[in-house]
C-alpha cells in the first residue's frame, strides 16, 4: 500500500518542485549512496585520479614540472606533455585571482575563443572557438554535457559564474571522434570537485553597482571512504538598459544548487553522483520593428536547467582494466514572455523544453606499459517541446530523435618522448543516418628536454538543431531537410617549458574547413520569413595562437594571449570569400597578479583587447540583412583581496574601468563601469 501511494503521488510532487522525471535515476543515485552500506575491501584506497569527473592530479612530466591531467583530451585523463593538440587549463589559483566574475567574462584571456554578449549580465552569451560557431562548441559541467537541445544545442555561458569552479580545461580543434556532433570546434570542460582530504566551506556575500547582490555558500568532505560536497548560490542585479535609447533597465536573478556524491564500494569498485539545478529569469528588450534595433520592452525569460550523472566504476588494483557504467541527463525549460498589444492580455508567452538522455558503457585496456586500448558505446535520446502562438507557420512541435554512438582511441608512448593519440567515431542517427569521424594527434618532447613539437588532424560534424529544423515563435521558419555540417582540420605547433616552472611559452597554428555550413539568415520571399540552409561552398578558417606566462619575482606573475583569425565563409550571392561575424580578427589579453610575502594581499589586473568585427543588422524592409562594423574595445578589470584574519577575507573588483561604450551585438549596449565588494570566509583545509 505504501509503495503504491508513493508511486502516485512521487511524479506530480516533483513536478511541483520543477523536476521532472528524467532525474529520478540520478535523485535514486543521490539517495542510495548516501546509505551506510559496508564496502568491502575498504581499506585499500581508490585512486582519485580514476573518478571522470575528478579535479585532474598533478603529476611531474619529463622536464621534472608540474602537470595537471587534462581530462576530456581523450577517454581516459591524459597529461599534458603527451597531448598534441592545443589546450589551456585554468587553475583554481587564477580563477581564485579573478574573482566572481561571469563565465564569459572569463574565457575571453583564452587564445582561439571569441566572446559575445548581449547586453548586460544574463543576456545571451556564445562562446566560439576558432572561427566557428557557438552550437560548434561542447561544454561538459562535472562530465555532464550541458548544451542545451531546446536553445540550437548552444551553450548559454550567462548562467554560470566563477564560483564553486575549481578547474576549466579549453581544448580546441575537432573533438567529434570523442565526444559526438557538438564538439565540431572544440570543448570546454568545467570541474567542481574540491581536491584534497577533510572538511571545507566557505561562506560569500558580495554587494555592488546596480543593486548587484551575491551570496553562496560551499561545502565539502573527503574521507577515506566517501566524497560529498554541496553548493549553493543566488544572485540578483537590476541590471542597465542595453537599448541604444530610453532607460528601463534589463535584471537579472540566478538561484543555483549543486551537490554530488562519491563512494568507494569495494576496493576497486567506485560510485558517484551529480546533481546541479539552475533557475534564472532574465529581463530583455523587444525589436523596433521601423528600426530593427532593440526597444525598450517588459520581456522576460524564465530559464529551468538540470544536469545530472550517475556512474560506476570498477578498476583493477594495477590500472590495467577499467570499466565504467554511466547515465547522465540534461533537461533544459526555457520560457519566455514578451509585450504583444494584440495579444488579450498584453503579453504573449512561448516555451522550449529539451531533453537529453546519455547512457554509456566505456572499457580501457592496458596489455603493456605505454599501450592502452578504449571502447566506448553511447546511446543518446533526446526529445525537444516548443509551445507557442501560431504566425509564419505552427511552432508547437513535439519531436525526438536517438542515436547510437561507437568510439574506439589508441594511445601510444614510444622511448617516452612520443606519444601518439588516435581515435575514431561512428554514429548512427535515427534522422542523419550514419556519419564516421576520427582524429590523430602526435606530440614529441625532443631529446626529453623542455621544448615539445606537436601536431594533429580531424573532422567533426554537427547536427541540425531542433530550432533549425522546425522553426522558432517569430518569423523563422524551419527547414527539415537541413543535413549535418562537417569540418576537417589540421594544426600544429609547439610548446616550451623550461625547468622550475618561471616561464613557459606555447604557440599553435591551425587551419580548418567547413562544408555544409547551416545558414541560419535565408530570407524566403515565397514563405515570407527567414529560414535555414546548408551552403554549397566552403568556410575557410585558420589563424595562430599565441600564449605564454612569467614569473619575475617571487609573488609576481604575468601572462598574456593573442590570437589571429582569418574565419570566412561564402556569400550566396556573389561567391566570394567574406568574413563571419562576431568573430575579431585579431584578440589579446594580458593578466598581472601581485601577491604580497605573507599572502595576505593579492592585487589582479587583467586587459582584454577585443578588436573590430562584423556583425549583421536586420531592417524591417529589403534587404532584411546588412554587414555592419562592430568598433574594438579594451576591457580593464581591476581586483583586490585582502585576508583580514585565518578565516576572513575582504576583497573587491572593478569591472570595464576604463568605461568603455561597446557593443558585441549589433545594437545591445554592453555595461558601463561597475563596482563591486564583498566578504568571504573560508573554513577546514
Amino acid at each position: 500500500m505504501i509503495a503504491r501511494t508513493i508511486a502516485r503521488t512521487l511524479p506530480s510532487a516533483l513536478a511541483g518542485a520543477g523536476i521532472r522525471p528524467g532525474a529520478l535515476p540520478l535523485l535514486a543515485a543521490l539517495v542510495w549512496m548516501s546509505c551506510p552500506w559496508s564496502a568491502a575491501g575498504a581499506d585499500a584506497p581508490a585512486q582519485e585520479a580514476a573518478s571522470r569527473n575528478a579535479q585532474p592530479p598533478s603529476a611531474r612530466n619529463a622536464a621534472g614540472n608540474l602537470e595537471t591531467l587534462v581530462v576530456r583530451a581523450a577517454r581516459q585523463p591524459l597529461p599534458a606533455a603527451k597531448f598534441g593538440g592545443s589546450a589551456t587549463v585554468l587553475g583554481r589559483e587564477l580563477l581564485a585571482q579573478r574573482q566572481g566574475i561571469p563565465l564569459g567574462d572569463l574565457l575571453r584571456s583564452v587564445p582561439g575563443l571569441a566572446v559575445g554578449r548581449a547586453g548586460a549580465v544574463g543576456g545571451q552569451t556564445q562562446l566560439r572557438m576558432r572561427g566557428g560557431e557557438a552550437n560548434q562548441v561542447l561544454v561538459f559541467i562535472d562530465g555532464v554535457k550541458a548544451n542545451d537541445p531546446a536553445q540550437g544545442s548552444e551553450f548559454n555561458a550567462a548562467h554560470l559564474f566563477n564560483q564553486g569552479i575549481e578547474s576549466i580545461a579549453v581544448i580546441r580543434g575537432p573533438q567529434s571522434s570523442l565526444w559526438g556532433s557538438d564538439a565540431l570546434s572544440g570543448l570546454i570542460d568545467i570541474a567542481t570537485w574540491p581536491a584534497g582530504e577533510g572538511s571545507s566551506g566557505s561562506l560569500l556575500a558580495e554587494g555592488g553597482s546596480n543593486a548587484w547582490q551575491r551570496y553562496g555558500a560551499r561545502f565539502a568532505h573527503q574521507g577515506e571512504r566517501w566524497q560529498g560536497k554541496l553548493g549553493a548560490a543566488w544572485l540578483r542585479t537590476d541590471g542597465q538598459n542595453i537599448a541604444r535609447s530610453g532607460s528601463e533597465r534589463d535584471g537579472y536573478e540566478n538561484a543555483t544548487l549543486d551537490l554530488g556524491l562519491r563512494r568507494r564500494l569495494a576496493r576497486s569498485l567506485n560510485a558517484q553522483a551529480d546533481l546541479r539545478y539552475s533557475d534564472s529569469a532574465n529581463a530583455f528588450d523587444g525589436v523596433d520593428f521601423a528600426t530593427g534595433l532593440p526597444v525598450d520592452r517588459d520581456n522576460q525569460t524564465d530559464a529551468t536547467h538540470i544536469q545530472g550523472r550517475a556512474a560506476i566504476r570498477l578498476e583493477r588494483p594495477d590500472g590495467r582494466w577499467n570499466h565504467l557504467l554511466s547515465y547522465a541527463l540534461t533537461d533544459t525549460d526555457n520560457r519566455n514572455r514578451t509585450e504583444n498589444a494584440f495579444a488579450p492580455s498584453g503579453f504573449e508567452r512561448n516555451s522550449a523544453a529539451g531533453q537529453a538522455a546519455v547512457y554509456g558503457y566505456q572499457g580501457s585496456f592496458a596489455p603493456v606499459s605505454g599501450q592502452r586500448l578504449t571502447a566506448a558505446f553511447e546511446r543518446r535520446e533526446e526529445s525537444f517541446r516548443q509551445r507557442g502562438p501560431v504566425s509564419f507557420g505552427d511552432p508547437n512541435r513535439d519531436e525526438r530523435l536517438t542515436a547510437n554512438s561507437w568510439v574506439l582511441e589508441y594511445r601510444g608512448d614510444f622511448r617516452e618522448n612520443l606519444h601518439i593519440l588516435a581515435s575514431g567515431r561512428r554514429d548512427r542517427n535515427s534522422d542523419f543516418g550514419s556519419k564516421n569521424t576520427g582524429r590523430l594527434s602526435a606530440a614529441w618532447r625532443i631529446g626529453g628536454g623542455p621544448f615539445k613539437a606537436r601536431g594533429a588532424w580531424g573532422t567533426g560534424i554537427k547536427n541540425p538543431s531542433f530550432t533549425e529544423r522546425f522553426g522558432y515563435f517569430d518569423s523563422f521558419i524551419g527547414n527539415p531537410e537541413l543535413a549535418p555540417e562537417q569540418a576537417e582540420g589540421w594544426e600544429a605547433g609547439f610548446d616550451i617549458r623550461p625547468p622550475g616552472d618561471l616561464w613557459q611559452f606555447s604557440l599553435s597554428w591551425f587551419d580548418e574547413r567547413l562544408r555544409d555550413e547551416i545558414n541560419g539568415f535565408v530570407f524566403d520571399a515565397a514563405l515570407g520569413g527567414f529560414t535555414a540552409r546548408n551552403d554549397a561552398g566552403l568556410s575557410k578558417r585558420k589563424g595562430l595562437e599565441l600564449n605564454g606566462r612569467w614569473q619575475p619575482a617571487a609573488g609576481l606573475s604575468l601572462s598574456f594571449a593573442y590570437t589571429w583569425l582569418d574565419a570566412t565563409e561564402e556569400d550566396p550571392g556573389t561567391e566570394a570569400q567574406v568574413r563571419e561575424i562576431r568573430r575579431p580578427e585579431h584578440a589579446a589579453s594580458l593578466n598581472l597578479n601581485w601577491r604580497s610575502p605573507d599572502r595576505r594581499v593579492n592585487l589582479n589586473l587583467h586587459l582584454d583587447c577585443n578588436g573590430r568585427q562584423d556583425d549583421y543588422h536586420f531592417p524591417p524592409s529589403p534587404p532584411y540583412r546588412q554587414r555592419v562594423r562592430l568598433d574594438g574595445f579594451v576591457l580593464a578589470t581591476l581586483a583586490a583581496s585582502y585576508r583580514l584574519g585565518q578565516d576572513w577575507q575582504a576583497f573587491a573588483r572593478l569591472e570595464n574601468g576604463l568605461n568603455e561604450r561597446y557593443e558585441e551585438v549589433f545594437g545591445f549596449q554592453a555595461p558601463r563601469r561597475t563596482f563591486y565588494a564583498g566578504v568571504r570566509r573560508r573554513f577546514g583545509r
